[in-house]
């Protein structure tokens, strides 16, 4: 790793540490500013931890919905599909399951997110998990 990349990885920590910092103090409208600021020229991943700051919003309803329609319009990132399991997951939306079911399969997304989408369609549809879905679900905070 060079001098560049290790610039990098320290920005990425120190945004990360600010994003998790404010959401856990509960500082909505910095929060907002700070994503707006950092994540202005990747609209997917803003949108995506503007969920997260609805959720904590105590908007969990919206939040869900928000991460819906942004799977269904095909403008979306992993994190989308990470939290809109989480989502359905932790209101036990299983209109929201089956669709995560049925529409994320694809060997092209990040193995993880779908299958975190499997359990959750899975677990919400009584239907039998393995070990190692249900370990990947709980290592991605569900379950």
């Amino acid at each position: 790793m060079d001098d560049g990349d290790d610039e990098i990885l320290k920005a990425i920590k120190r945004n990360v540490k600010t994003h998790l910092t404010l959401l856990r103090e509960k500082k909505f409208a910095e929060l907002r500013k700070f994503l707006d600021e950092t994540y202005s020229a990747k609209p997917a991943q803003r949108h995506a931890y503007e969920c997260e700051v609805l959720w904590e919003e105590g908007k969990q309803d919206q939040a869900l919905e928000e991460t819906v329609a942004r799977l269904k319009s095909g403008d979306y990132n992993v994190n989308h599909i990470i939290l809109c399991a989480t989502y359905a997951w932790k209101l036990r939306r299983k209109d929201v399951a089956d669709y995560l079911g049925l529409s994320f399969k694809s060997k092209e997304l990040e193995t993880s997110s779908v299958v975190l989408a499997q359990f959750v369609y899975r677990d919400l549809n009584g239907l039998e998990i393995s070990e190692d879905m249900r370990h990947t679900a709980w290592m991605l905070g569900v379950g």
